[in-house]
């Protein structure tokens, strides 16, 4: 059964038009064919037909093969054209292939004309698979693009060789580049180069390894806002290659940050006055115990007058005069002691490195401290009673901490009974 084949044959002369459809027949097609000789003659054959091939006269009476092929090519189609004269020189059939037609046959050498239409044509639908192909392949693209701009993580993919490929709307917005200015950057290029040289070097670290990595960073966005971030990566393959790149993800993690940091404040920290609870105060004990900051001197403090204040003022009133307590053995100390709330109204402080010595000085700072402190808060002044031991090593730690507490309860018993027993001497001895 022979095949059909729709042929538009531009050409002037009639018999030589017969010539290229015996040839066809011969060579095995059924041709169905339709012959123009002008250039609008060729367009309303065009429009008005679906053609396998068009072969077309190099010169024509006002029309040449050349005008045909600019009109074929304006109207987009891929048809497959074979121009055909003759007589012409190199030259010219160099000229005419250059312009985009398949093939050149002079009408002398027909006996080419089958396979020239042969090999156009299977080259032509070579092109449109090849098209479909691309569109296929930018219709899944298009849709995979689509559903990660939807998604608010921010999502990237780079080449082997950590150049940017493309980004979602997500990642546009994060770091503050458009998608197109980033393709073809490096890593360096789009972040801070701290945190690029973090990304390589998870990266360089993961290669030995297979599946999903991250690792945590923290980003400038494009607001100048600083983000606490996890990225997460991993490494896709195409066909016959060992690596097509790295596909990467960020994830905020900067509110669980803010949590955890928050967390781990109030786990050490009293929420009334700010400076550290009883729990971050024996861990310290504990930690001192086992090292080399000896000797340590403990000081305790209790606020006098609580429960009158509280019964008298409101617990109002009482919160302020512990966060005064607070604030004056803060400041009386050094950055390294550890100033604690240790019960509802006791304080204590822990100062490594501090001999006998030091410590007298420590209370003098801390009665001054006082002093001036309670000049700002008249009429509600502050008084504290004091006690403060020296350990020498480890095993005297918890016997300093039960002398410095006796100390603090036997000036506020003296204060009580209406003694003197905030004298310097009476804190420490």
């Amino acid at each position: 059964m022979k095949r059909l084949l729709r042929v538009l044959i531009v050409e002037d002369a009639p018999d030589d038009a017969q010539l290229i459809v015996i040839q066809l027949e011969q060579g095995g097609f059924d041709v169905h064919a339709r012959r123009a000789d002008d250039a609008q003659g060729l367009v309303d054959a065009l429009e008005s037909a679906t053609w396998d091939v068009v072969v077309c006269d190099y010169v024509m009476p006002g029309f040449s093969g050349l005008q045909a092929l600019q009109i074929l090519k304006e109207k987009g189609s891929d048809i497959p054209f074979l121009m055909i004269s003759g007589k012409v020189g190199e030259e010219a059939a160099a000229a005419a292939i250059r312009a985009g037609a398949d093939d050149f046959v002079l009408k002398g050498n027909l006996h080419r004309l089958v396979p020239a239409v042969q090999r156009s044509i299977a080259e032509a639908a070579l092109r449109q698979q090849s098209r479909r192909h691309e569109e296929e392949l930018k219709e899944k693209l298009d849709f995979i693009q689509v559903l990660i701009d939807t998604l608010p993580t921010p999502i990237f993919y780079n080449d082997p060789n950590g150049l940017y490929l493309g980004c979602n709307k997500a990642f546009e917005e994060q770091i503050g580049i458009k998608r197109g200015e980033n393709v073809n950057k490096s890593i360096y290029d789009i972040l801070p180069p701290d945190l690029a040289a973090l990304y390589n070097r998870g990266e360089e670290a993961a290669e030995a390894g297979s599946g999903p990595r991250s690792f945590e960073g923290t980003i400038t966005c494009a607001d100048g806002e600083h983000r606490d971030v996890i990225f997460y990566s991993a490494s896709f393959k195409k066909p016959g290659t060992s690596s097509g790149g790295v596909v990467g993800a960020l994830l905020d993690i900067s509110e669980r940050k803010q949590a955890e940091l928050k967390l781990r404040y109030l786990s050490s920290h009293d929420i009334l006055t700010g400076i550290y609870n009883r729990a971050y105060f024996d861990e310290e004990l504990e930690r001192l115990k086992k090292g080399r900051k000896f000797p340590v001197s403990i000081v305790m403090a209790d606020v006098d007058r609580l429960k009158e204040t509280n019964d008298q003022q409101g617990h109002a009133a009482g919160d302020e005069l512990l966060k005064h307590a607070a604030e004056v053995l803060k400041n009386a100390f050094r950055r390294e002691d550890v100033v604690a709330r240790v019960g509802g109204d006791e304080f204590a402080a822990l100062l490594p490195n501090t001999d006998e010595t030091a410590l007298r000085e420590a209370m003098e700072r801390l009665q001054q401290q006082l002093a001036q402190s309670n000049e700002g808060h008249a009429p509600h002044q502050l008084s504290l009673s004091i006690g403060a031991a020296t350990a020498q090593n480890g095993d005297e730690l918890m016997a300093s901490w039960r002398l410095a507490d006796q100390r603090m309860y036997r000036q506020k018993k003296g204060r009580k009974n209406g003694g003197a027993g905030n004298k310097q001497h009476q804190l420490v001895a």
